[in-house]
């Protein structure tokens, strides 16, 4: 393996461009799972310089999927037309009989966070070494992506960091985002009268309470300290955005209880969506926090 590894994208270019030489296949696909759910980020078609079509990589992506369902460690499919997991697919439909060969990537805790798969026309006959090497692969993408969770969750909440903002903001995704920017009011009075580690379990069950609030695709990040934003995919209406800041500074107004000790906090929150005039994920970002600043100092003046 090459020493310039540098991205997630480039461990799959690297792990496409090995296996292509000991699996004499089709196509080969690389998917992760994210909080969208799997998607493929790395393909090759072998025959796409003979002039067929490129892969439709939307519909390839539920043979990934069934790998992740399969309890087996590998999955092995000699004729999708005739194998009744496969056979009503729309991707079966279009492609015809293919053999699929598929395997799961795992992380150090067994969590699966991936697939690799491979697509031929005719039977995948696959003899020791290469069944152990594709587990190689499998467990050296795994690796890869463990160091990339880590790279981008806070230690602490176990929720996103800031590096992951980055990394979503260097993406230029093209989802519209609306930003909340939440900040803990007069956290640092607690962490003053009970401790740095007191606080610590405060920020954790302040971050239980905001995963409950929100949805399974918005992203909640620990900012840092006592700041966190939650991004929300598709969610560009004022009056729902309105709802959940509401539904979120009612739960974090319940009092907590921590050691013995009850504790009653507020939460300070900002709002922008790409309604305004912000076209980054950085600039929607700075935007919410000026607002979350501004509400803070006119909530004082109450």
């Amino acid at each position: 393996m090459s020493s310039t590894i540098r991205s997630l994208e480039d461990a799959a270019d690297h792990i496409i461009d090995t296996l292509k030489h000991f699996l004499q296949v089709d196509t080969l696909l690389i998917a992760t799972i994210d909080h969208n759910g799997s998607r493929i980020i790395r393909a090759l078609n072998r025959h796409e310089n003979e002039g067929t079509n490129s892969l439709p990589l939307h519909l390839l992506q539920s043979y990934c999927n069934l790998v992740l369902e399969q309890d087996c460690s590998i999955l092995n499919i000699t004729n999708t037309l005739d194998d009744p997991r496969t056979a009503s697919l729309p991707i079966t439909q279009q492609l015809g009989a293919q053999a699929l060969v598929g395997i799961a990537v795992r992380t150090a805790d067994q969590a699966a966070v991936g697939t690799l798969c491979a697509i031929n026309k005719e039977p995948i006959h696959l003899d020791e070494r290469q069944l152990g090497f594709l587990h190689s692969m499998a467990a050296f993408f795994g690796y890869i992506l463990d160091l990339e969770n880590a790279s981008v969750t806070d230690s602490l909440t176990g929720l996103y960091n800031r590096r992951y903002l980055s990394h979503l903001d260097h993406a230029g995704s093209d989802k519209q985002f609306s930003v909340m920017f939440i900040d803990i009011d007069d956290f640092k009075e607690v962490n003053d009268s009970f401790g740095h580690d007191f606080g610590d379990l405060l920020l954790l069950q302040i971050s239980k309470r905001l995963k409950q609030d929100v949805r399974k695709t918005d992203i909640l990040v620990r900012y840092g300290g006592d700041e966190f934003v939650i991004c929300f995919q598709h969610l560009v209406d004022n009056q729902d955005i309105d709802f959940v800041a509401s539904k979120i500074k009612k739960s974090i107004d319940e009092p907590f209880t921590i050691d013995g000790h009850i504790i009653h906090i507020s939460a300070s929150i900002g709002i922008s969506s790409t309604h305004g005039t912000a076209s980054t994920l950085k600039e929607l970002i700075s935007n919410a926090d000026l607002a979350m600043y501004d509400n803070k100092q006119n909530e004082k003046k109450l």
